[in-house]
């Protein structure tokens, strides 16, 4: 079986997120699979030469040749040409990795849907314009032989935002942990990285890219109103986004400003050593579709204190603290029962391990591709 693999995250030189979901399908597939042939296609890069030269090595990923403006446009509003007439290889179902936008094709279709935060909640993605994802949602209901959630929240949103019943064509397929964040760390990979607590000094540890979705305006107020009474420090992971201006009035409040630090994007092996120095993993975030970062942290023996909204009740089960995430206070009282109980936190680690050993990428990999023989 030929599947037409399309992601232009697979091809993006940063590797997290959606970028992190397709590449470690796409390999559990090859692995667990063999008798797939799986092909990457992308409308674009973000990789230099190098880097695109060692995807189609690697990978045989193969780049589309309209580019990143002309191939959505061309597949939103004439639906041609199909994708398979750009491919070498012959083609028996076209899978869209993430539900970017509408794809052409004659085939079998098969999508997988994150989230729809962008159409339901556009106040937390407010610099992202959806009408494109619009098109996409659209095809993906009138269209797809399958859709794949990566969790039941996402599978229930979509099904209520559509007054269609879709319910034989959707998959909850949850996402898995890389077996990569349960092994031994080593600090030293921390050399490289600029503006991190000095060494003995305590500290708690939050990823993503800065947004409001994020919701670090609250996390760093409730961090404020405990900070006479914990030693920790706060280490933020990942790039800004948007909407910063109210973020940074709360970064820059005396407070609490000389206990922040923001490092920037980070390696897998430096993020792995951050989730395993770190006092606590707190992900406090007002949307997600699935939450992976949170099973992450529990697999390289961190505790959690994560929101009660969405996935993440789904994502953490009975192994994190869960809170408001719209209440200062909650999060601040969460916080402290961590950070000053040690048997809490050795608890929420045991329950942490178990808890992400259970969300496997070869599980994945083997429900998706019942899926595409399902739609054959």
């Amino acid at each position: 079986m030929h599947i037409a693999y399309f992601s232009n995250q697979f091809a993006d030189s940063e590797g997290h997120g959606l970028a992190r979901y397709s590449h470690q399908l796409y390999s559990a597939l090859r692995k667990i699979q063999p008798e797939l042939e799986v092909t990457p296609v992308a409308a674009w890069s973000s990789c230099n030469a190098d880097g695109i030269r060692q995807l189609r090595n690697e990978f045989g990923l193969q780049l589309l040749p309209w580019g990143r403006r002309l191939t959505p446009l061309a597949w939103a509003f004439l639906n041609r040409p199909p994708i398979e007439h750009w491919l070498d290889n012959p083609v028996d179902v076209v899978h869209a990795a993430s539900l970017g936008y509408p794809i052409a094709t004659r085939k079998p279709y098969v999508v997988t849907v994150h989230d729809i935060g962008p159409l339901t909640h556009p106040e937390f993605f407010s610099n992202i314009s959806p009408w494109i994802m619009k098109r996409s949602f659209n095809q993906a209901v009138a269209k797809a032989d399958a859709i794949v959630c990566v969790s039941k929240s996402t599978a229930d949103e979509l099904a209520s935002y559509t007054s269609q019943n879709l319910a034989n064509r959707i998959h909850i397929v949850h996402e898995g942990v890389n077996p990569f964040f349960l092994k031994d760390t080593y600090s030293d990979c921390l050399a490289s990285l600029n503006n991190l607590p000095d060494q003995g000094i305590p500290f708690i540890l939050a990823t993503g890219k800065i947004s409001p979705r994020k919701n670090v305006m609250r996390l760093i107020q409730a961090l404020s109103k405990i900070s006479d009474r914990i030693p920790h420090h706060l280490v933020l992971v990942g790039g800004s986004g948007w909407g910063m201006d109210e973020v940074f009035k709360e970064i820059n409040n005396p407070a609490f400003a000389h206990r922040i630090h923001q490092v920037g994007y980070v390696s897998d092996e430096q993020l792995r050593t951050l989730y395993a120095l770190a006092s606590l993993y707190i992900h406090p975030s007002l949307y997600e579709g699935f939450g992976l970062t949170v099973l992450e942290a529990m697999a390289a023996g961190c505790p959690v204190v994560t929101s009660n909204v969405y996935s993440l009740p789904e994502v953490a089960g009975e192994a994190a603290l869960l809170v408001d995430p719209y209440k200062v206070d909650e999060i601040a009282e969460a916080v402290l029962s961590v950070c000053q109980n040690y048997s809490l936190a050795q608890a929420l680690i045991k329950k942490g391990q178990a808890r992400a050993k259970e969300f496997t990428w070869d599980r994945c990999a083997e429900k998706v591709a019942d899926v595409y023989k399902g739609v054959i």
